[in-house]
């Protein structure tokens, strides 16, 4: 759970394959300076029950998590492309290129993966909706 404390979090819907191409792309664009942690992993569903309050769906968006704040759906884009643009600098002055991230490939619901109409769907929920909560951590993040 260090990881907050070191660099900022994008938790996304890891059951979700256009989520996982999302989240591979804002790690090679950001180059590697954001950990990508699923909704359903081990790691990303301890995260949640320290970042979010109880009884929240959390899982309907994708999150950027900070010391901070963790910003939801369009409201996490802004300090995606910021994250961007920094590493963009970084690789033009520093020589710097992005690390491999291993995101296993899943998805379990082969019908919604492959349409094209969910996808749709989920982008424009996703762009039409966003949230920004001051995070609480329930326990230290450094455990």
């Amino acid at each position: 759970m260090d990881s907050i404390a070191n660099r900022l979090v994008l938790i996304y819907d890891d059951r979700c394959s256009s989520c996982t191409i999302f989240a591979k792309y804002a790690f090679k664009y950001s180059r590697g300076q954001i950990n990508c942690i699923g909704h359903y992993s081990k790691e990303g569903e301890k995260l949640r029950k320290i970042v979010f309050p109880p009884n929240y769906n959390e899982t309907e968006m994708f999150w950027i998590v900070t010391n901070s704040h963790a910003y939801g759906g369009r409201s996490g884009l802004l300090p995606l492309l910021v994250l961007i643009i920094k590493g963009f600098f970084n690789m033009v002055i520093k020589g710097k290129m992005s690390p491999n991230l291993n995101i296993p490939q899943q998805c379990f619901d082969n019908l919604t993966c492959n349409d094209n109409k969910f996808k749709l769907k989920r982008l424009f929920k996703m762009l039409r909706s966003g949230k920004k909560l001051k995070a609480k951590f329930a326990s230290p993040v450094n455990e």
